[in-house]
Parts: structure tokens; C-alpha cells; sequence
């Protein structure tokens, strides 16, 4: 038998991966205050501190992972919903067939 843990166990937990990781990033972005010029497809930006393109290229990642779990967990709830009617279908047959008066053919 599986046990789940309380709901608030798991609240406390969340807040602190999210304070262990916000103090990761400011620990980082202060670490990496060094100028950088990026260029990308012919666009170029002034010299701005290099974890600002890593903290985008790191925020356009977590975007794409989003979208992407986004559009799988859409597939497969039609598919869910399409069994589901499948079966509601299935079990009136079967409730209709049990209904049937038998007939004694002898």
C-alpha cells in the first residue's frame, strides 16, 4: 500500500527548492557581472553582464520543456476522454444485453 505524503509537507518542500534555487541564480548573477557582446542572427546587443544571456537561454529552456509537456499531456487527455466514451458506450451495451428477456426455444 502506498503512502503519499501530507499536502503540506509537499507545500513546504516547494518553497524551499524555490528558496534554494532563487539563492542559486543571485549567487550566480553576482559571480558573472563581467561585460559580454552577444551576437545572434545578425542582431548584436551593447555589453551586458553575462547571466543575462544565460538566464535567458535557461528561461527560453524551461518555455520550450513547458510547451512541449503542454502539448503531449493535450494528446493523450483526448485520448483519455475518447476511451472514456468508448467505455460508457461499452458498459450501456452490456447493461442492454443483461435487459433482454430470454426466450425459451425448446
Amino acid at each position: 500500500m502506498k503512502t503519499y505524503p501530507k499536502q503540506s509537507s509537499i507545500h513546504w518542500l516547494n518553497i524551499s527548492i524555490v528558496i534554494m534555487l532563487t539563492l542559486f541564480g543571485i549567487a550566480f548573477a553576482t559571480d558573472n557581472l563581467n561585460l559580454v557582446h552577444v551576437q545572434f542572427l545578425g542582431f548584436s546587443t551593447l555589453d551586458i553582464p553575462l547571466y543575462i544571456p544565460i538566464f535567458i537561454a535557461f528561461f527560453m529552456g524551461i518555455i520550450g520543456g513547458v510547451l512541449s509537456l503542454y502539448f503531449s499531456r493535450r494528446k493523450h487527455k483526448v485520448e483519455i476522454d475518447r476511451l472514456q466514451q468508448e467505455s460508457l458506450l461499452l458498459q450501456q451495451e452490456v447493461e442492454n444485453l443483461r435487459n433482454i428477456p430470454l426466450q425459451d426455444d425448446v
